[in-house]
């Protein structure tokens, strides 16, 4: 008994300190806005939707469905190509860093991790990405809102450094309707 009565002693007053540090950490971040609300967090909004997504010539290349996940703090990617592959990405701002950050994966097997920034009306993401022989390839992807409800992207890679850069993939991107 004198045990258990030791135990409430100290472990009543410790709940009641971590009640209060919770309701204080609720009450600062409804002063200050959920913690994602800044508008470096919402500079790849215009990404968020279902999309189709064809070529430049029209030919269809798949369907993609972005959300906000985790109160805003992410967008979920979820890729859907035109023979049937899927792919998912969750993207992020890092807001110390000031920069976003992807990292992609599909169910081929291939995994990209990508980080960057917003500029010049567009998204650009890079990273590297290992190839043949101990190589790597350096990776580009850029997202930019065209008229009405339609986003261009494009993945580029460079095996020099940056010099050149070769178009791997190019997608007109039309929300789809209702």
């Amino acid at each position: 008994m004198r045990v258990l009565l030791m135990l409430l002693a100290v472990l009543v007053p410790l709940s009641a300190s971590a009640q209060a540090s919770a309701q204080k950490k609720r009450a600062t971040t409804s002063l200050k806005g959920p913690p994602c609300s800044s508008t470096a967090y919402r500079q790849f909004d215009f990404w968020v939707g279902d999309w189709d997504v064809q070529t430049p010539k029209g030919t269809p290349a798949g369907e993609n469905k972005v959300e906000k996940i985790l109160e805003g703090c992410a967008l979920r990617e979820s890729w859907t190509a035109s023979d049937g592959s899927h792919g998912s990405s969750l993207s992020s701002y890092d807001g110390p860093a000031g920069r976003w950050t992807q990292t992609f994966v599909d169910d081929l097997g291939m995994v990209l991790v990508l980080d960057g920034e917003f500029r010049d009306g567009k998204m650009v993401l890079s990273g590297r990405r290992s190839a043949s022989r101990g190589s790597s390839m350096l990776n580009r992807i850029t997202w930019q809102k065209m008229d009405g409800d339609r986003i261009r992207q494009r993945w580029e890679q460079s095996s020099d450094e940056g010099k050149n850069w070769t178009l791997l993939f190019e997608g007109i991107y039309s929300r789809k309707k209702g």
